[in-house]
């Protein structure tokens, strides 16, 4: 993935590092933080659909399914 505030390369699973502290780590909030800059960029859709799919199933059916 490409960084939209200093053009730089990154892996967005690898940059789990830069959201350490955040408070939606656990929750997931479809968003990548750039290790070069710390922007947050979105992911791309198909990871954020998949997130999104993940987080209702835990609303309605509960966390360990």
């Amino acid at each position: 993935m490409v960084c939209m505030g200093c053009r730089r390369a990154f892996d967005p699973d690898a940059s789990a590092a830069g959201c350490a502290g955040c408070a939606l780590v656990t929750a997931g909030c479809g968003k990548a933080r750039c290790p070069h800059c710390g922007y947050e960029n979105q992911r791309p859709l198909k990871d954020a659909l998949s997130v999104w799919r993940r987080r209702f199933k835990e609303l309605v059916h509960g966390p360990w399914q």
